[in-house]
């Protein structure tokens, strides 16, 4: 009986399930022990199962950036990409398993500050040992979003701040990246600059030829500066959505509803952020921006619709927030086709634009309210 040889696109498929299912059982266990260890009445009798994990983490976090390096030489690209998303994956679960080693005042602070410092140390192993276009922009983008979230924690544990501080100041700054996100990434290296001027400033007759060194640049010259441009935008997009969903979920969780200021800050932030995600889309032309920003939009109104159910009181707003969610739910999907050449009338397609801008420019303030800034200002 013959055995069928096995074939490079079924070994990749393999290997790509495995990184994967690996990721999601080192987030389940994370998820699990930080239950266990830092909600109340957690067992104390688990604090020294945090090591075991953080070690376990480690090393395969180390094997997926052993495999990137192997799949780039071998030319896998696609796996190596998967190896690396996973490699920041593992770095972050690390650093949240790190966290619960010992109890601290400021569990989340700590747990941001950690893998933050996990995916740093991870990347800049990584930027010396891989030179290709792709994994260059990936690592670039992985390696500056974790210095800043490595820096904003640090001041927020060195100052005992509160976690909405954090978590208003990350959303405030993932947003205005998100939107300034193609002026961050796209620039003009230094190199194209040296040459356009030598192609400026040297001169040559009818009857000598033109140098080679002074030359119009053509598509093969910024080729791979270009791959770099576009991996470092996806991944820097990636990470922006993913930095306004979870600090949104950190003040949906920790904001102060009794206090005047910050249930305002925190309506008009669902408002704008709603708003952002559902009408930027509009400008872009690749449909898995628009898919992830309108799917993000939903997710903030559910956790939004999810808070306010607790203080629903009858049966009567209970059932109008089900038809609520449903009907925001039922639009958003019909959007998704409707929406791809963008408002067919000029006069909807400009207020579109200005609602985007002006709920962009809202969520910061909205955001520093929302977090209980202006309380902690009078505290000084």
């Amino acid at each position: 009986m013959r055995h069928k040889e096995t074939k490079p696109a079924d070994l990749q498929a393999i290997c790509i399930v495995s990184l994967v299912c690996a990721v999601l059982f080192a987030g389940i266990a994370v998820t699990v022990l930080s239950e266990s260890v830092l909600l109340p009445g957690g067992d104390e009798r688990m604090r020294g199962l945090p090591v075991l994990l953080v070690a376990s983490l480690i090393l395969l976090m180390l094997f997926c950036d052993r495999l990137c390096v192997v799949s780039i030489r071998s030319h896998e690209q696609t796996v190596a990409l998967v190896a690396m998303a996973c490699a920041v994956l593992l770095s972050v679960c690390a650093g949240v398993a790190a966290s619960c080693v010992e109890p601290c005042a400021q569990p989340i602070a700590a747990a941001v500050f950690l893998s933050s410092s996990c995916v740093c140390l991870n990347m800049s192993l990584m930027t010396v040992c891989i030179d290709q276009p792709v994994l260059n922009g990936v690592i670039s983008a992985c390696f500056a979003v974790s210095l800043l979230l490595l820096l904003a924690s640090t001041g927020t544990l060195m100052c005992s701040l509160d976690v909405r501080l954090l978590a208003g100041l990350v959303l405030a700054a993932a947003i205005c990246c998100l939107q300034m996100l193609p002026n961050i990434v796209v620039h003009v290296p230094d190199r194209y600059l040296v040459q356009w001027r030598a192609y400026m400033t040297r001169r040559w007759t009818v009857r000598g030829g033109i140098p080679e060194e002074a030359r119009v640049l053509t598509q093969v010259d910024i080729r791979e500066d270009m791959q770099t441009f576009q991996a470092r935008y996806a991944t820097g997009f990636v990470l922006c959505l993913a930095l306004l969903v979870l600090p949104y979920a950190a003040l949906v969780a920790f904001c102060d509803f009794h206090r005047m200021y910050d249930a305002v800050g925190f309506l008009v932030l669902t408002a704008a952020l709603f708003l952002f995600l559902t009408l930027k889309p509009r400008r872009s032309g690749r449909p898995f921006e628009r898919y992830c920003m309108r799917l993000s939009a939903v997710m903030v109104m559910a956790m939004a619709c999810v808070r306010a159910w607790g203080f629903m009181t009858t049966e009567n707003m209970r059932l109008f927030g089900v038809c609520a969610i449903g009907l925001i739910g039922v639009l958003l999907v019909y959007a998704i086709p409707v929406q791809k050449g963008g408002f067919h009338s000029l006069v909807l397609s400009r207020a579109g634009d200005a609602l985007c801008f002006l709920s962009m420019m809202v969520t910061p303030v909205a955001a520093f309210f929302a977090a209980g800034a202006l309380q902690y200002i009078r505290g000084l």
